[in-house]
Formats: C-alpha cells, sequence, structure tokens
C-alpha cells in the first residue's frame, strides 16, 4: 500500500469517529458555582475549546457533546460548530440524572449517537499537550482491533502525583519516612478512551437510567471489556495529560500555558 492509499484509509477511519466531549459537570470542587465547568476560562479561552481545537487539529469533524448542568450557556457559545469548521450536535440529560454512563446511555437511546460509527470520548477539563494524540490514539486503537480484536482502547499516563502526604510507620508508630505528595509509579485512567460500535450494547445492557445512584462507565463498562480481554491500552508520558479538578491544578495549568 502506497502513502496516497494509506492517507486516504487514515480519512476514512477518522470519518467513521464521533467525538463524544462529557460536558455536562460543574466547578462545584473549584467553588464555582454559576458556570459549567466546560466554559471556565483557561489562559485567555473556554476548557472546551481545547478539547475541539485538539480533536479538530487532528482531522476529526463530528462531535457530540453530551451535557447537563447550565446546557445553554455552552450551546449559546459553541453553536452548531461553524466557528470551529466542524459539526456539533448536542445530548440534554434530564435534571437529576447523574453519570457519565447514563449521559452515554441515554444519547444512545435516543440515536443522538450513530450506531454505525466508533466513539472517541474526551473531557473538557482535561488538558492534553501533545496535539496529535486523537490520531495516534486511533491509529494505536486500529492495530489493536486488527492484531488483537480488541473493541476499545483506555489511555493511561505512566504514572501520576499522589495529592497527600504519604508516611511509613514502624512497630512502635513512630514515623520513620514522610513524602508529601509523591509521585506513584501507577498505570493511571486518563478517562480517554476509543470504541468500537460493539460497545454500544455493553453500555444498553449495564446502565440503568433509573437507577438512583450515579452510574460511571468507567465503574460498570470498561471492567466488562477487560475481563472479556477485549480493552486495549494506550500508555503516554505523565506530563502529557493535566486534570483540572481543584483550584490549584487550575492555577499550575493557567501559569504552564501561558508560559508556553
Amino acid at each position: 500500500m502506497n502513502n496516497k492509499e494509506e492517507l486516504k484509509n487514515l480519512e476514512s477511519e477518522i470519518e467513521k469517529t464521533q467525538v463524544i466531549i462529557l460536558a455536562g459537570g460543574k466547578a462545584k470542587r473549584m467553588g464555582i458555582l454559576d458556570t459549567p465547568k466546560a466554559m471556565l476560562s483557561l489562559a485567555g479561552k473556554p476548557l472546551i475549546d481545547y478539547c475541539i481545537d485538539n480533536c479538530r487539529g487532528c482531522g476529526f469533524s463530528d462531535f457530540i457533546l453530551l451535557l447537563g448542568y447550565q446546557h445553554e450557556k455552552i450551546e449559546e457559545y459553541v453553536g452548531n460548530g461553524s466557528r470551529y469548521g466542524v459539526s456539533i450536535k448536542y445530548s440534554i440529560e434530564p435534571e437529576n440524572f447523574n453519570g457519565k454512563g447514563k449521559a452515554l446511555k441515554y444519547a444512545l437511546q435516543k440515536n443522538i449517537i450513530d450506531k454505525s460509527k466508533r466513539i472517541l470520548i474526551h473531557f473538557p477539563d482535561d488538558i492534553i499537550l501533545d496535539k496529535r494524540l486523537p490520531i495516534k490514539l486511533l491509529l494505536h486503537h486500529l492495530y489493536g482491533v486488527e492484531s488483537l480484536n480488541t473493541i476499545a482502547t483506555n489511555v493511561f499516563v505512566s504514572g501520576t502525583e499522589y495529592p497527600f502526604g504519604v508516611g511509613k510507620i514502624n512497630n512502635s508508630g513512630i514515623v520513620t519516612e514522610f513524602v508529601e505528595k509523591p509521585f506513584i509509579s501507577e498505570l493511571t485512567n486518563t478517562g480517554i478512551c476509543l470504541m468500537e460500535p460493539s460497545v454500544y450494547p455493553i453500555i444498553e445492557d449495564s446502565i440503568d437510567l433509573n437507577a438512583p445512584e450515579s452510574v460511571e462507565f468507567e465503574r460498570v463498562v470498561l471492567p466488562k471489556i477487560a475481563l472479556m480481554k477485549k480493552l486495549y491500552s494506550m500508555i503516554i508520558p505523565p506530563n502529557t495529560w493535566f486534570p483540572i479538578n481543584t483550584q490549584k491544578e487550575y492555577e499550575k495549568m493557567e501559569k504552564l500555558l501561558k508560559n508556553k
């Protein structure tokens, strides 16, 4: 296969991929109650823009935003996607609807997600400094599907900073070692995931929209795929992925982006 054929095949696979942005969250943990988290400004632009721009820069043009809290503000700002040069649809979850798993199933049931296409799940409160990650993930995922018969690929970082101090204590109760916020060399889920249409029945069967509690697809769906030996992994460096969940993380990322 020559380069032109490879490029054409890649473009075809991009067209078969929908980008799902789970943007229904609040910024409650950051002490902000009047703005959806996806609309928080970071280094001069909203978090949602970083997410869309990264995927658009890799050629993806089919987007679905799963919204909840104050969805009108995001819809008004983002619109139909023309300002980004992409197409954007929305799935608005009902009030008192908790959990990413429910949001996904609801969008599937309403046929907002095209069930003939795969989905790339992304979060607006994750800053990815590797701007080629979406296309790298697609290529990595396709290898897993073709060579290992996998149906989903989850992105991990090779380690992360533990947010608390850690101590070692001897038999007498004396602290012999103390480290504040150590770096933990454990594979850590970033939440970024690429899934084939064959995952949709698992989502439909595993998630109860009427459950009173929050239902997260990472807790319910991914473990099932892993037990099936159908979940592939992609590991990225820890300095590539920066979640924005606290005011300290926000301030750290603001400083880093401004310096860049």
